[in-house]
């Protein structure tokens, strides 16, 4: 609710690699630990839920799903998913809706506590684009009923950034107030602020967004995401800048989109409950365990904003050294340090 604490969540919503099995099962102990209240579970590259969401995931991805789900339950932290139907509002008939209900059916079976619909990094320069979308939010808000899965909309054009229109196609005249005119306050909905990856929210920033979606406006915050082309050569470590608890006077919950590296994540993704004053007294144990300690820190700093190439001998012996532990993070610090995250070309984010 708006003037109250927002929900605080972390996205897996990048392209790239997903984390595996094994870190997503941790993360939700260190999110729990740091203060976090939910995580939505949405990378790119699941392919079930995206380009080939009529599909039903194997056997041992569900399964997996099915105990993050069970494991979040315990531990508190709602645990959400984000379909995205690549190019459902071209033709939505019959059968396109036959094959949404049996895909939402198999993500509520899995016991998630929201569903998060997502039309964002899709081609969108369709005159009818939002009575499409809209009609495909008023099935689903049908077919939930009067359940208490929580319902979040990112539409076609998450931001006043020009790029989107750039990539994705002119957006429609009057996109936004059509889509929102079928959601009946039943959807929050994503915004990334005035940019795709903005260096600054303010309220002023979201007074505007948050008057037309009604006061339900979810913070898509793209940061510490480190899945573009522009963003992948970095590591991003430090706390959240540019923004304040002010923010919770125009949103109703705050998201901040984790990079393709869980553990190392960690410190950038504490300082979301942090903001709030909502940091966990076990948030240093969380970032223990995980194995992000000073020397990990201190190494990763200049990555925010240089390039592994452009570092002096001293640095790079620095992230060398603390590559070398036996921790999650310096696994995944080894990796990216061996190229194991560059870039994908599928990614369409700035």
């Amino acid at each position: 609710m708006i003037g109250e604490r927002p929900t605080l969540g972390v996205l897996e919503g990048f392209y790239g690699r997903p984390w595996s099995p094994a870190s997503r099962l941790r993360m939700i102990d260190w999110l729990v630990a740091l203060g976090i209240d939910a995580y939505l579970y949405a990378p790119k590259a699941d392919a079930c839920l995206r380009k080939g969401w009529k599909r039903s995931w194997p056997a041992a991805e569900r399964a997996h799903l099915a105990a993050v789900a069970r494991r979040s339950g315990d531990k508190g932290l709602a645990f959400h998913i984000g379909l995205s139907p690549f190019e459902l509002y071209r033709e939505y008939n019959g059968a396109s809706k036959t094959a949404l209900k049996n895909k939402l059916g198999e993500i509520v079976d899995l016991g998630v506590g929201g569903l998060a619909l997502l039309f964002d990094d899709m081609p969108g320069n369709l005159d009818n684009l939002a009575d499409r979308q809209g009609e495909v939010c008023s099935d689903i808000r049908h077919w939930v009923g009067a359940s208490d899965l929580e319902l979040r909309l990112c539409p076609s054009y998450y931001s006043d950034d020009p790029i989107l229109d750039e990539i994705f196609g002119q957006r429609p005249d009057r996109y936004l107030e059509t889509l929102l005119d079928s959601l009946e306050g039943s959807y929050e909905v994503f915004w990334t602020g005035p940019e795709v990856c903005s260096p600054a929210v303010t309220p002023e920033d979201l007074a505007k967004p948050s008057l037309l979606f009604q006061g339900r406006l979810a913070l898509w915050d793209n940061y510490p995401v480190n899945d573009s082309r522009a963003r992948s050569p970095h590591i991003f470590i430090d706390p959240l800048q540019g923004r304040s608890a002010a923010l919770g006077s125009v949103i109703s919950s705050h998201w901040c989109n984790a990079m393709n590296q869980p553990a190392l994540s960690l410190p950038a993704l504490a300082s979301l409950p942090a903001l709030y004053g909502a940091l966990n007294q076990q948030w240093e144990g969380a970032l223990k365990e995980a194995g992000v300690d000073k020397a990990l820190i201190e190494a990763c700093e200049p990555l925010a904003s240089r390039t592994l190439g452009s570092l002096q001998e001293g640095e790079r012996a620095k992230l060398e050294f603390a590559a070398s532990k036996d921790s999650l993070a310096a696994a995944e610090l080894r990796d990216w340090l061996g190229g194991g995250y560059d870039f994908d070309p599928e990614c369409l984010t700035c």
